[in-house]
């Protein structure tokens, strides 16, 4: 059933692998939704990492965003239930190099997925895209239908070109295709507090950024790949870890940015 307001469209991107997007992705949906604000949580990346962390396969996929944009199905009948409460999920099937590039060309304009996003934003809280290390094809059209962009970065150099990439692609964007669009926080993960290397990027990032920087950094923590591998986010496979109380704590964060509550 449909509510009044608007959900807040949210794209996790960074234009790098390995910083923790699909991570992040799913334990902020799964801590949104735990905090009673129904989330839907839609996987572009064709590696498909983000509907594996969530127990989903080849076999208990009954359509995906791509079915969508090729208009075999509605997105409503692509819309799947999580098994968490206030969660669900448009999952991707994995896909081989080939299979991505069909996919790619289903892709017929810029706005596709804005205007499909706009006839369920009503049903949810959140809608949050997972998308792929690149910033072409699904990524752009996640942009194009975000409000916001969620930005998860490590301390490293490469981590800094990437994220310049980033912000004169969302530049553009908000020039061209969406004015709405703007950074809903930088967040640093794998943070490493006793490596000296780490807090000199970490006060970097701050001092360049600060405006647009949230407080809450995620630790380096084993813990994740065991949710990873176990099919369940980090707060339900170990809510007591480091890096589960993190993501409770920046998902709060941006809850109260957004609502002014918790």
């Amino acid at each position: 059933m449909g509510n009044s307001f608007m959900g807040k469209i949210i794209s996790v991107v960074l234009p790098k692998g390995g910083v923790g997007k699909t991570t992040s992705a799913v334990n902020l949906a799964y801590y949104f939704a735990k905090k009673k604000y129904k989330t839907l949580i839609i996987d572009l990346d064709p590696i498909a990492t983000c509907s594996f962390s969530l127990g989903f396969n080849k076999e208990n996929i009954f359509g995906d965003i791509f079915d969508v944009f090729s208009y075999s199905k509605s997105i409503e009948a692509v819309i799947h239930p999580t098994g968490i409460d206030n969660l669900d999920c448009i999952p991707q099937i994995k896909l081989s190099k080939v299979e991505e590039g069909r996919q790619l060309k289903l892709i017929s304009n810029e706005y596709l997925l804005r205007n499909i996003i706009k006839t369920i934003s009503t049903n949810y809280r959140f809608i949050i895209f997972d998308c792929p290390p690149y910033l072409f094809g699904p990524t752009n059209l996640a942009l194009i239908a975000s409000d916001s962009v969620l930005i998860p970065i490590r301390t490293d150099e490469y981590s800094f070109e990437a994220l310049d990439d980033l912000i004169n692609r969302i530049d553009y964007i908000n020039k061209t295709y969406n004015q709405k669009l703007t950074i809903e926080g930088i967040f640093i993960t794998s943070y490493e507090k006793n490596i000296r290397a780490s807090f000199k990027v970490k006060a970097k990032l701050f001092e360049l950024k600060s405006a647009v920087m949230l407080n809450k950094s995620i630790p380096k923590d084993a813990n994740m790949m065991n949710a990873t591998f176990s099919k369940r986010p980090l707060g339900l496979a170990s809510p007591s870890s480091r890096a589960a109380v993190a993501y409770k704590e920046l998902a709060e964060e941006i809850i109260l940015r957004n609502f002014g509550i918790i």
